[in-house]
């Protein structure tokens, strides 16, 4: 039976953001993993625009260019074309808020995909996620919501590698590889003959993985999937105005001294026109967004924390105190001490 490939980009699963984010903290998978292979990980991350302190943060989102960047980037750091693939595989569900809500919760494997689909729109608002069931096959999807700047062999890779896991464990005695069939952007992600599914390429859309239909009625064993208490998690979801992703995606480079048009929208994924013709439509400018974020940054710093203001001057990316300070006087009038002092008043 051929597998449906129709992997469109759908209105019906609600808004879009224009532009897409992703949860950060989701890649934290494969930093472990590069740790463990003794890999430079923070060069790795620091090519990327990445640091560690931010991928530990549960609330920090970025462009999903900036992960589909990062686990390219991971696998040729590690000299493994399988990667994404041998991660996925290995995931500690425990670990991953996506799927250990999901299998905690979930009696059947069934009821497992569905809880999955639910709780990973909460993830990232750059995939759409669906469970297509009919009288013999299901077909698990997951549909990007905007066009791909790069392939994204090593996404898919992980994706395939968890889900086949659980396949494999939710049909128990009843898999069998010839019944599974895999569609991937890149076939080179996956080793050959993995798992004895039949691998086809596709384009850079999503992925679809067909199975049988008597498999979303088998039991999960949830005490062997995730063994202990089920943890209470409730981070924040991410935005879908542009303006607020733009700023979500702004957020971990306010420190960098180069955040120009140009390099900003490199960041995002769009081109330098595209960028500007959105925060037009949004009302603002690249300039005024950029004074915005670094004036609340500012402002929370000096009232919320103890900081030297010199550090808190270089955490927004300016070259010393005294020009931090003259543009903070343009922003509010007094000086950060000033500032830090009236409201410490209060």
């Amino acid at each position: 039976m051929p597998m449906d490939d129709s992997n469109r980009h759908d209105d019906s699963f609600g808004g879009r953001s224009a532009l897409p984010l992703v949860r950060l903290n989701l890649i934290l998978p494969f930093v472990e993993a590069l740790d463990r292979l003794r890999v430079n990980t923070e060069g790795v991350l620091t090519a990327n625009g990445l640091a560690r302190e931010t991928v530990l943060d549960e609330n920090a989102f970025v462009p999903v260019i900036v992960v589909h960047r990062f686990l390219e980037s991971a696998a040729q750091a590690a000299n493994d074309p399988h990667l994404g693939a041998h991660v996925g595989e290995a995931l500690d569900l425990a670990r991953w808020a996506p799927l250990y809500d999901a299998v905690s919760r979930a009696a059947t494997l069934g009821e497992f995909l569905i809880r999955f689909i639910r709780a990973v729109k909460d993830e990232a608002s750059s995939a759409r996620h669906s469970l297509e069931v009919g009288p013999r096959y299901a077909i698990f999807r997951e549909i990007r919501t905007t066009e791909q700047e790069i392939t994204p062999a090593q996404n898919d890779g992980f994706t395939v590698g968890f889900v086949l896991s659980l396949l494999r464990r939710g049909a128990g005695a009843n898999w069998n590889a010839a019944d599974v069939r895999v569609k991937v952007c890149d076939p080179r992600a996956l080793p050959q003959g993995y798992l004895g599914a039949h691998i086809v390429g596709g384009d850079r859309s999503g992925i679809a993985i067909r199975f049988p239909t008597e498999w979303l009625l088998q039991p999960l064993d949830r005490r062997a999937l995730v063994p202990g208490p089920r943890r209470n998690r409730k981070p924040k979801e991410p935005p879908t105005e542009f303006r607020d992703a733009f700023h979500q995606a702004l957020l971990p480079h306010l420190h960098e001294t180069d955040l120009t048009l140009d390099n900003v929208a490199r960041l995002t994924g769009l081109n330098r026109q595209s960028l500007q013709r959105k925060l037009k439509a949004s009302g603002t400018t690249f300039s005024a967004e950029l004074i915005a974020l670094k004036k609340r940054r500012a402002c929370e710093d000096l009232i919320q924390s103890d900081q030297p203001i010199a550090e808190i001057a270089a955490s927004l990316g300016f070259a010393n105190p005294t020009s931090f300070t003259r543009a903070f006087r343009l922003w509010t009038g007094e000086s950060p001490r000033q500032y830090r002092k009236r409201h410490r008043r209060r």
